[in-house]
């Protein structure tokens, strides 16, 4: 019988590049918080003023990492920062640093071009998996649990071709996000995506695609009579597009996104632009106008191009269906520990409902300006009453200047 996961997780040391991303900053936060006594080794380079070592306590300061930073408060010191850069030969890590991941075994790789780190990777002496972390979206027609046309090396390498990362589902809370990108706009409400709503929605949550390299790595290293890479397709949530906007209702109206402009999915292109010039664009250039007139900060244009760039870039994933076995990953799940399936789900029944209305709430909490909830909330009640007015004005207008007619008895 194979050692459970988190036996054999327990005293390794890591190798993880990408720990600024948001997978890899959401996998350095389980993994700390999972493995008491596991070493991780993070290949970050200097960047904006900041050297690798603070970029790293900024990871650490951030709200994602409240969790570990309460439950081990010295997490930190089991990070060891290494300068690199992945667009040099052999990472651009110094001879020193070399030395220091001889006892490496597990490698993980988060980010950016994949060539280098493949090549640098089987060179450490110790290594016993690498797990590399690729989009599904790369492939076309049926993607299957094999390579199709990835430059890997022959060796004992891990694959993992994930969807659009969304929202949490568990950890490190129920629906958390503290970057609005395609997936959460969505989910969120934030405004009117051009797709096919029939279609199956390609997300998964952050802390599921984490669970999913994880576990990967402990059953390549683990499998007898295993050679060369092997591919996995990791699972998304398991809906349409159209099931998370109906579902969604109840997030989009306790959690408001604080943009104008319809809610859901369209797959007419030209009703879907016509919509968001009228009901998005619009009306946020005229709040912007009347807010310089007052002399605050123009605020609403701005939100709604962070808003518009966020959900194009679902348009080429949501206008096609996406084929892809994943039969690896459903039986990766079965095949952990029940104690591990809880802690390391990486295909799991999902709450639809629920999963959206977090996501609205941690988006509000980290991704939204509280000033534009106020303005927005103020022009929808005035542009309320100035249509309302409106109406009675026509009314009444009607009334005054329609001839009644007489009909005699």
């Amino acid at each position: 019988m194979n050692m459970s996961l988190r036996d054999w997780y327990a005293d390794r040391e890591l190798l993880l590049t990408g720990a600024t991303s948001d997978v890899g900053r959401a996998f350095l936060e389980k993994i700390l918080r999972s493995f008491p006594n596991l070493k991780v080794y993070a290949v970050i380079r200097s960047r904006n003023g900041f050297n690798k070592d603070d970029r790293i306590k900024k990871i650490f300061l951030s709200p994602r990492f409240e969790r570990l930073r309460t439950e081990d408060p010295d997490a930190i010191s089991r990070v060891k920062a290494l300068e690199g850069n992945l667009l040099y030969d052999g990472l651009g890590i110094c001879k020193e640093d070399k030395e220091l991941l001889r006892g490496v075994s597990v490698a993980f790789h988060a980010a950016g071009p994949h060539d280098v780190v493949y090549e640098f990777c089987q060179e450490l002496p110790g290594l016993e998996v690498l797990v590399g972390v690729s989009s599904i979206f790369r492939h076309r027609g049926q993607i299957t649990e094999s390579l199709q046309n990835e430059r890997v090396p022959d060796g004992a390498i891990a694959v993992v071709r994930v969807p659009l990362v969304g929202p949490a589902h568990r950890e490190p809370g129920p629906g958390y996000v503290d970057v609005l990108k395609g997936s959460t706009a969505f989910l969120v409400g934030a405004g009117l995506a051009l797709g096919k709503s029939e279609l199956q929605a390609e997300i998964i949550p952050i802390d599921l695609t984490v669970n999913t390299l994880i576990a990967v790595a402990w059953e390549r290293a683990t499998a007898k009579d295993v050679k060369g890479a092997v591919v996995y397709n990791a699972a998304p949530i398991g809906c349409t597009w159209n099931e998370l906007v109906k579902q969604g209702g109840r997030g989009n109206r306790k959690f408001a996104y604080p943009t104008f402009g319809l809610r859901g999915m369209t797959s007419v292109a030209f009703l879907h632009w016509l919509l968001v010039l009228f009901f998005e664009w619009l009306p946020s250039a005229l709040c912007d106008t009347i807010l310089g007139l007052l002399g605050a900060k123009k605020r609403l244009l701005q939100e709604h191009g962070r808003v518009r760039n966020a959900l194009r870039s679902l348009e080429s994933i949501s206008s096609r269906p996406w084929s892809a076995e994943r039969n690896r990953v459903y039986l990766l799940q079965q095949r952990l520990t029940p104690e591990d399936q809880d802690a390391f789900p990486v295909a799991t029944e999902i709450d639809i409902e629920s999963y959206v209305l977090c996501a609205a709430a941690t988006a509000k909490k980290h991704c939204v300006d509280e000033a534009n909830i106020r303005i927005v909330k103020i022009f929808r009640l005035v542009f309320y009453f100035i249509a309302a007015a409106a109406l009675l004005f026509s009314f009444l207008f009607y009334r005054r200047h329609v001839p009644v007619k007489y009909i005699e008895p």
